[in-house]
């Protein structure tokens, strides 16, 4: 089961304009009015102070195990040896890139991770300093898992399953996983606008999803979109690459789910992320989930090329090898 949350900062910009072309240039000497306003945004953001108002805001919730920050394609920290409450050594990188970066920049990456209530919790917050008119200059993302589902070293896919089903048959689990993580994000919302007075920031949403896939369709463990605009985007699978024994849970909850009296309050997701239906319309109508494909067409796309025109999205240049802790750095975006 994901847990996925994600909330929206705007701050006050100035409108991007374009360069007039040759004829506007003549019709300005003749002492026309020019309206060369852009639907683009640019606000004015440093560096230091946007991991610093993040920073407070996180230790307000205790969260103090960083994982990465990528500003403009340069790693200025990461950590590749999973030391715990590392978020000083965070800090002490960037303040030694702090001539480079101290006056702007363009993209700025900033995750951390953190274990409460049984929940395993990774929060990226990603910045850019233009945008487009309607979207937030920051989105903050939050992916969760519970730790008890999550396969541990060395386990046998039967021993998962043995470990794992009495787990999935458990509603309450689930609904207490679950408020509790819409909880995190409540008060992880709360502590934004605390550190960022002069921000609005929103919370888009806070939910929990099992992936449902057809028979046969290996999609659910195919790339991950880039994008947090994208409804699949996850950002605990781009830190944390999804294990095999994933799908093995998607299908076991499932069942579980369908067969329950009262199922809890979990919404079924296609690979790519459009919504099916909840668990309990589910349960009441099985028939809900055999068009798993359905509103799919053109959606495996949105947010996830340089093509697209998504300012937000990857544009190929990530850092992921598909391997390790530490998954792909890619452009972010609404």
């Amino acid at each position: 089961m994901r847990l996925i949350g994600q909330i929206h900062v705007s701050l006050k910009g100035s409108i991007i304009q374009r360069n007039p072309t040759l004829w506007e240039k003549l019709k300005r000497g003749f002492g026309a009015r020019l309206d060369l306003d852009t639907d683009r945004m640019r606000v004015e953001l440093e560096a230091t102070a946007v991991v610093d108002q993040v920073r407070r805001a996180l230790v307000q919730l205790g969260v103090g195990n960083a994982l990465s920050l990528v500003i403009d394609d340069t790693v200025i920290f990461q950590d590749t040896d999973g030391k715990p409450d590392d978020l000083p050594d965070l800090v002490l990188a960037l303040s030694e890139h702090s001539s480079v970066f101290g006056r702007g920049f363009s993209e700025l990456k900033f995750a951390a991770e953190h274990e409460e209530a049984g929940l395993h919790l990774v929060i990226e917050a990603r910045a850019r300093t233009e945008h487009a008119e309607d979207e937030p200059a920051g989105i903050v993302s939050v992916g969760g898992r519970l730790r008890d589902l999550e396969p541990r070293a060395g386990e046998a896919a039967e021993d998962y399953r043995r470990r794992v089903e009495p787990l999935a048959k458990d509603p309450a689990l689930f609904e207490t996983a679950r408020l509790q993580f819409e909880s995190f994000v409540g008060r992880l919302e709360g502590a934004l606008k605390a550190s960022m007075p002069e921000a609005r920031v929103e919370q888009r949403h806070a939910e929990a999803r099992v992936v449902h896939a057809p028979s046969g369709d290996g999609a659910a463990a195919g790339p991950q979109p880039a994008s947090p605009t994208h409804p699949g985007y996850d950002p605990f699978m781009v830190y944390y690459p999804p294990s095999p024994l994933s799908m093995v849970l998607d299908v076991m909850l499932i069942s579980s789910f369908m067969h329950m009296l009262s199922p809890p309050h979990v919404l079924f997701v296609s690979p790519a992320g459009m919504p099916l239906g909840t668990a309990q319309e589910a349960a009441a109508n099985p028939d809900l989930l055999n068009d798993a494909d359905r509103g799919d067409e053109g959606a495996g796309d949105e947010g996830d090329g340089p093509d697209d025109g998504d300012p937000w999205g990857d544009d190929g240049g990530g850092l992921d090898d598909g391997g390790g802790d530490l998954g792909d750095f890619g452009d972010f975006g609404d």
